[in-house]
């Protein structure tokens, strides 16, 4: 797409997401202004957002740039000397659109937040009603975004909301969901352990989950390190399969227990036109360019297909070899051949005081590679880089492997690094040298490869690496050339011979022919054979090594469940569940944030919701309104916390007065607002910084 036009999108979708936060800020000062008026309150200005007025109406005054406060005084000084008409009428209150319409504020006589020790003697000031209808009035605007929220939840649910159906689509290796418990497995007749793709998630400690949102909220907001009971329904059983796992924290600091939401088999197709570029690339990379969007995979290698988890088993089952993937698109069936890439073993290590991780085959680890860019404009394109290159150099790092690299990257964070690259070219092969600049971030702007479509050896990250004997004379650099006298070309080439020398899983040494990194006195190539040398452990490890089809989930249309009331009656149920379940789940984040169980670096602020607005509003009108439901009732909830200069905290100083007949003294409310400002401020800093370093990829 035109990257202009992309901006125009961008800026008219972020547009509307500002409109829709400015009208949630309106509803809530409403609240405040209609309690206001119903208390017999004078209400001084209602305005939407900040600073100087831009236009202002007042009944008397009418319509006018600017504000109409001065006016209105000067009218103010001409009744008082009687020189205005009798009959005249003039309102007390603006109403006012100021220059930063990103919030909002009712002033009312006698109350000001910045000043709480503003008073005012007349009898319709704030300071001057009843405790119970200032009560009132502080909380009248989390009230009406309560009220808000249910109402667009009832809309909601009335129409219907598409999402991700609860069922499993993916389980990963060694994660609480593959070794969970089945409680129920001897009554139930099963043998094996663990959550199954297909399995569909009923309930997470007796809650109930009907989309996987569901799922993956109740097993974040869960206590930490304990255990929780998941029922799920799988195909041929009858009754709910009871399991029991420990979830386990994500980097984010996010509870989870390994799985991904489901997948149908059918391809999914762009909703807009400007998302058929991105489409393409990703149908091409996954080498499936040749299949129509929205076509429904029926076959694999000849067999038929029920479910997405069947392209693993497969992929698995090929042992390498070419897999046909076959797709029926209005009728008609389209062929797609792939080449299964090796599922290389991936264990954690520790460089320059980071957890990475590393990936090999028996030790033998792959150079870097560059990944395929997603735009043009891709800074690590624009820089230089290329699809498929191979990292020579990167500082003072020969041949990274992708652990080192990116360590050695992120340690020049701000600055700029030198490396150099292997780009294939028609003629053959060429080193190209480029300065590149790292991001403050300590990130370039590139992807980098997991297919490892060379034989070029990277240094192992460690002096204990699983490497069988010999393998410490590999230098970086080295190219595997044979195993065994047959020829490889690729990761998936090695693997495959090893797997086929090593079937049997017996003791057994293994030659291997490398090239090295330099030449002789003639200039020829220097090539050296090693014996590897395997023991039964390490061979049938070798045999036991996955394969995979590079084709992502993401690809495919996803398992979707309509949550929709069956009429009126019960959308209200269902509006006023979500918006308690909301609002409990809000308090609960808290919660677990001092427990430490959720970290402070997933709360979003101002510039996070934002993004997650725009992403949401290509999912449709439902889901817009649906997000600014959560939206109100996270304002209601936060607003309405005891910390001072929130609607909560003056609510807390009102208690204190019902309840002991006199105010909170003037130094303990200085001093509050004083600490809530900074609280506020020291937060919005936080999570604004949150923010950013994830839309910069941090």
């Amino acid at each position: 797409m035109d990257p202009i036009l992309a901006i125009v999108y961008k800026m008219f979708d972020i547009g509307l997401i500002l409109i829709g936060f400015g009208f949630v800020v309106f509803l809530h000062e409403l609240g405040h202004f209609i309690a206001a008026k119903w208390a017999g309150v004078r209400v001084q200005a209602f305005a939407i957002g900040f600073g100087n007025a831009v236009f202002s109406y007042r009944k008397g005054f009418g319509v006018r740039r600017g504000s109409s406060e001065q006016a209105y005084n000067d009218w103010l000084v001409k009744r008082a000397d009687g020189a205005t008409a009798p009959e005249e009428e003039v309102s007390p209150t603006e109403y006012r659109l100021n220059t930063l319409p990103l919030g909002g504020y009712v002033k009312m006589l006698g109350q000001d937040d910045a000043h709480p020790t503003y008073r005012s003697d007349a009898p319709d000031s704030y300071t001057s009603v009843a405790n119970w209808k200032r009560m009132i009035i502080i909380s009248a605007g989390v009230t009406m975004n309560i009220i808000t929220a249910a109402i667009l939840y009832i809309v909601v649910f009335n129409v219907g909301l598409k999402t991700e159906a609860p069922v499993v689509g993916f389980v990963a290796s060694g994660s609480p969901a593959e070794s969970a418990v089945v409680v129920n497995a001897v009554e139930l007749g099963i043998s094996e352990q663990g959550l199954k793709p297909g399995d569909t998630i009923t309930s997470i400690n007796g809650k109930k989950t009907a989309s996987f949102n569901d799922v993956v909220l109740t097993t974040a907001m869960a206590k930490g390190n304990a255990e929780l009971e998941v029922r799920a329904l799988r195909d041929g059983y009858e009754g709910e399969l009871i399991f029991r796992m420990t979830p386990v924290q994500t980097e984010m600091g996010l509870q989870q227990i390994g799985i991904v939401p489901g997948s149908t088999t059918t391809l999914r197709s762009p909703e807009r036109s400007k998302q058929i570029p991105d489409f393409e690339r990703g149908f091409k990379q996954a080498g499936i360019g040749n299949v129509p969007f929205g076509s429904r995979l029926v076959a694999i290698d000849g067999a038929s297909i029920t479910n997405i988890a069947q392209i693993s088993e497969r992929a698995n089952a090929s042992a390498g070899e070419s897999v046909t993937l076959t797709f029926e698109h209005e009728g008609e069936a389209v062929d797609a051949v792939i080449q299964p890439s090796p599922v290389l073993d991936a264990e954690p290590v520790f460089i320059g005081g980071e957890e990475r991780g590393w990936q090999h085959l028996s030790g033998l680890t792959p150079v870097m590679k560059v990944g395929p860019s997603p735009t043009e404009n891709a800074e690590g394109y624009i820089q230089g880089l290329r699809e498929g290159d191979l990292f020579v150099r990167i500082g003072a790092t020969s041949y990274p492997s992708t652990a080192r690299g990116v360590a050695e990257v992120k340690s020049r964070a701000g600055e700029t690094v030198d490396v150099t690259v292997l780009r294939r070219t028609e003629e053959g092969s060429e080193l190209v040298d480029l300065t590149l600049k790292v991001k403050r971030n300590g990130t370039v702007g590139f992807s980098i490869s997991n297919e490892h479509d060379h034989t070029y050896l990277a240094a192992p990250p460690t002096l204990d690496s699983p490497l069988p004997t010999d393998g410490g004379l590999i230098r970086p650099g080295a190219r595997v050339i044979s195993i065994a006298g047959e020829a490889v070309e690729s990761f998936a080439d090695m693997q495959r011979s090893l797997q086929s020398l090593l079937a049997d899983g017996a003791e057994a040494s293994v030659p291997v022919m490398v090239e090295l990194p330099f030449t002789d006195q003639d200039g020829n190539p220097v090539r050296r054979e090693l014996d590897l040398a395997f023991t039964e452990e390490q061979a049938a490890h070798v045999a036991d090594m996955r394969w995979q089809l590079n084709l992502s989930t993401v690809l495919f249309e996803p398992e979707i469940t309509t949550l929709k009331a069956d009429g009126p009656v019960e959308a209200i149920g269902m509006g006023l569940h979500e918006t308690k379940r909301v609002m409990t789940n809000t308090y609960l984040t808290f919660l677990r944030l001092f427990e430490g169980s959720v970290s402070p670096r997933n709360l979003n602020g101002p510039v996070g919701l934002v993004h997650i607005g725009t992403v949401v509003v290509s999912k449709g009108f439902i889901w817009l309104l649906f997000f600014f439901a959560l939206v109100n009732v996270n304002l209601a909830v936060i607003n309405f916390l005891p910390i001072p200069i929130t609607d909560g905290g003056h609510m807390l100083f009102l208690l204190w007065e019902q309840f002991t007949g006199k105010p909170v003294s003037i130094a303990v409310q200085n001093a509050a607002t004083l600490a809530g400002l900074v609280l506020i401020v020291a937060t919005f800093l936080f999570v604004t910084y949150n923010d950013i370093s994830r839309l910069l990829g941090s």
